[in-house]
């Protein structure tokens, strides 16, 4: 079977939906096929093909390359399914004016790798330490076979039984005698120069890669073309129509190509005597990889070498883009999570932080509206439109119940800006870094999103490789790691006809995971002068947050919340950082009360980003709509910064305080006191919750305090709910009611209409989850006691209209 992806050429021109030109038959990309620029081939389905020029057969289509110029396929040997020992063969037809004008090579792609060690600071850079002798910059060729054909006209250029030889030593030692090949390049080139009027181009077609025998045209492929671009449908639409868009980049430092050695600009010429020799570290200058077109929208050399930094400039090549149109903007950084991250997500979304390398990859000196001027003068605004998670290396935030983390983040960014879409691809060592690719998959599977498994690739090429010739001192992949990571992303950009139908992904589908309810909210931040942060303790808002501690020298503060000391914090963090933090946490439960403390010598707790979870009201009890029977409304004087509100009414044993709600869940806010009572919560009239009023809250150093306090009451179901308090035993101090329609999206939600007079009834079939929210107009009413989930009977002064609101 055939080994290349794609042998036919097929493609899909974008020329008529962008410029409105009547062409079809052509264009200057091919589907998993790669060029140096826009126009170095021109593929074109074979009946518009010259007729000297084309086949006797069907073949598909036909690639013209201009003189001078190159065009390739690069396949791991894990996903051709070859390994080190066996032998290929490759067949390409084609059409030449010129005897050796066309060339078939195809090469053996290793990872570098030389005997020793070297130091960077050797060749003027600023890194002292040293390193193996492996994997600097890019891949090289390990054995090239090719041929031409002295032939004029139709040829057939083949290269039989080429041996894939490989073999290395494992260890984190570099060396010389090591061939780690990774894969195969399939090269097919022009070799004559350009001369000006004159038709030099030759045509390729039906090329041919197997393991199993001759290579000849009649071979079927072995590898599907998986059409991933069906799930990005609104980003590949704007690239293919030229509009600008805004790629967030999320992860860590191996997203934004932090490494050790760092990735420098190599010497990547076999011939030269400086070659793998570093030549330029820190920012990036266009000039000396001769694009400088891209100066300003790189800010440092990691960032150019960088996955996804290939991908921008790919993505330039195959949509005939200038860097103006392609916004990527890198919010990972070293060290950093998606938990850490929600604390930027709004600044890093709406574009509020001005271009500089380390903040967003950019270079400093030029606004944003100047990079990209078009992204501004469009009428959504400049908000993201690809979100792309790469590495989770960091993550470890709540373990193993990432997916909530990671799905709280993609729901932000579907409720602020409901056309981005969403990629996955993330980096692995050798399958077993990080677990949440699992989590993303399942996240993929629920919402629509593709996942790029470059990590299943990966694996599979440490089966031929050293795996620290890719990742040589730690989990920092190298520039030729870095490559093939970007080979798998790639994938989801490639388009060829006939265009299947989009699959456009799930806005706000139900929740996967049900912590993400507290992930998804809005962040608000306590500084170490709000009342709110108690020398090294906090009330938290909901059941999400980022935190920034600091302690005494040489000692770090350990994060306690509720009492127990949880470990995934670092050694410190004093100030304030929209994308690294103290700790960050969001496994508890909806409604309670949560205290975080920072233990240790010194311990102090500097910032607080503090979720709030989206459809949350806060009723005190000094509002209207509580019933009090009468009692007083007066002022508390809370010590935490009055989280829960600032005023109480004192509920007496035999008495009941009553409101009406609309939630899913409430959470009953009161404050605990020595000689308090039991607090009795009744909802619908059933007792959902005794909890006593006089339990002391102790702290990480063992004192006692009695403080405000709250409740969650859960899994209500929307609907009109009534909430009755009552004190058993002794008075309880109340607050308020917390409530929360914690509903994943409205898909479940039911609204019957139609008009009524008074006495009459209404059925509900099938019946609602709770009573619903009956909105009347007229005369027309509906008392709380003659609602149901299956039946409403209405009252009034008169006739109206009516809407029954519930799920």
């Amino acid at each position: 079977m055939n080994l290349l992806l794609n042998p036919r050429f097929e493609f899909h021109s974008f020329a008529n939906h962008r410029e409105g030109r009547a062409v079809s038959y052509e264009s200057h990309d091919v589907a998993f096929w790669n060029t140096d620029a826009w126009g170095d081939i021109t593929v074109m389905r074979e009946s518009h093909a010259p007729e000297d020029v084309r086949p006797d057969f069907s073949t598909g289509n036909l690639v013209r390359i201009e003189p001078g110029k190159r065009f390739w396929q690069f396949v791991t040997l894990a996903e051709a399914g070859v390994a080190p020992g066996e032998a290929v063969s490759l067949s390409v037809r084609g059409w030449q004016a010129e005897a050796g004008a066309l060339r078939a090579t195809l090469k053996l792609m290793k990872l570098d790798s030389e005997d020793g060690e070297w130091s960077p600071a050797e060749f003027g850079m600023a890194d002292q330490r040293t390193f193996p002798r492996h994997s600097r910059g890019e891949l090289v060729v390990a054995e090239s076979y090719e041929a031409t054909s002295d032939a004029r006209g139709r040829v057939e250029l083949r290269i039989e039984h080429a041996e894939i030889i490989g073999h290395f030593t494992p260890g984190e030692e570099s060396h010389s005698a090591d061939v780690n090949t990774v894969g195969l390049m399939v090269e097919l080139t022009n070799t004559l120069e350009a001369v000006e009027g004159e038709d030099r181009g030759v045509w390729v077609y039906a090329p041919t890669l197997t393991a199993d025998g001759p290579a000849t045209p009649a071979r079927r492929p072995a590898r599907e073309m998986r059409a991933l671009y069906r799930h990005i449908p609104r980003t590949i639409q704007k690239l293919w129509k030229g509009e600008p868009i805004h790629v967030l980049l999320m992860g860590s430092s191996i997203d934004r190509g932090s490494a050790n050695p760092p990735l420098y600009l190599y010497d990547e010429d076999p011939e030269s005597p400086t070659f793998k020799q570093p030549l330029a570290d820190g920012e990036f200058d266009g000039e000396l990889v001769g694009r400088p077109d891209l100066d300003g929208y790189y800010g440092w050399w990691r960032h150019y070498f960088s996955y996804t930094g290939r991908l921008k400039r790919e993505l330039m090549r195959k949509f005939d883009l200038g860097p103006d149109k392609l916004l990527f903007h890198w919010m990972a950084c070293d060290g950093s999570c998606v938990g850490e991250a929600h604390s930027g997500l709004a600044e890093y979304c709406s574009l509020s932080l001005p271009p500089e390398p380390n903040t967003n990859g950019h270079a400093a000196g030029r606004t944003w509206e100047q990079l990209y001027p078009e992204l501004f003068s469009r009428p959504g605004g400049p908000g993201p439109d690809l979100v792309i998670f790469g590495s989770g290396a960091n993550e470890k935030t709540d373990t193993p119940h990432e997916a909530a983390v990671y799905e709280g983040m993609i729901r932000w960014v579907q409720r602020h800006y409901p056309g981005c879409e969403f990629l996955f691809c993330q980096f692995q060592n050798q399958g077993g870094y990080t677990p949440n690719p699992g989590d993303l998959q399942a996240i993929g599977l629920r919402y629509g999103i593709p996942f790029c498994d470059y990590g299943l690739v990966g694996d599979r090429l440490t089966r031929w490789v050293n795996r620290r010739a890719l990742v040589p001192r730690d989990g920092h992949p190298q520039a030729a790691a870095h490559y093939l990571w970007f080979k798998q992303l790639e994938r989801a950009f490639e388009t060829w006809d006939p265009i299947e139908a989009g699959q456009p992904q799930e806005l706000l589908p139900e929740r996967l995971h049900p912590n993400s309810y507290g992930w998804e909210g809005e962040m608000v931040l306590f500084e170490r002068e709000s009342a709110r942060i108690v020398g090294n303790r906090f009330i938290l808002e909901d059941t999400a947050f980022n935190a920034f501690a600091s302690a005494a020298e040489d000692e770090e503060p350990q994060p306690v919340v509720d009492g127990e000391q949880l470990a995934g914090s670092r050694r410190g963090q004093p100030s304030y950082d929209l994308r690294n933090s103290w700790f960050r946490y969001g496994n508890l439960r909806l409604g309670d009360r949560h205290i975080l403390e920072a233990k240790g010598p010194g311990a102090e707790l500097k910032y607080v980003d503090a979720k709030v979870c989206p459809n949350r009201r806060v009723i005190g009890v000094e509002s209207p709509r509580w019933d009090l029977g009468g009692a007083d409304v007066t002022e508390f004087a809370s010590e935490w910064g009055a989280p829960f509100g600032d005023r109480q009414a004192m509920l007496q044993p035999g008495a009941s305080f009553t409101i009406d709600v609309v939630a899913t869940d409430i959470s009953v806010a009161y404050v605990d006191a020595a000689d308090a009572g039991t607090l009795r919560v009744l909802v619908d009239g059933e007792e959902r919750l005794m909890q006593p009023a006089n339990v002391a809250f102790t702290d990480c150093d063992g004192g006692e305090h009695y403080l405000e306090n709250r409740k969650g009451v859960l899994d209500l179901g929307y609907g009109l709910h009534r909430v009755t308090l009552e004190a058993t035993d002794a008075p309880v101090s109340v607050l308020g009611v917390f409530t929360y329609d914690a509903r994943s999206n409205r898909d479940a939600e039911r609204r019957i209409t139609g008009m009524a007079a008074p006495g009459e009834t209404v059925a509900i079939t099938p019946p609602l989850a709770a009573r619903p929210l009956v909105i009347c107009t007229g005369g027309l009413a509906a008392r709380y006691e003659d609602t149901a989930p299956d039946r409403v009977t209405f009252s009034g002064a008169g006739p109206g209209a009516y809407e029954l609101v519930g799920e």
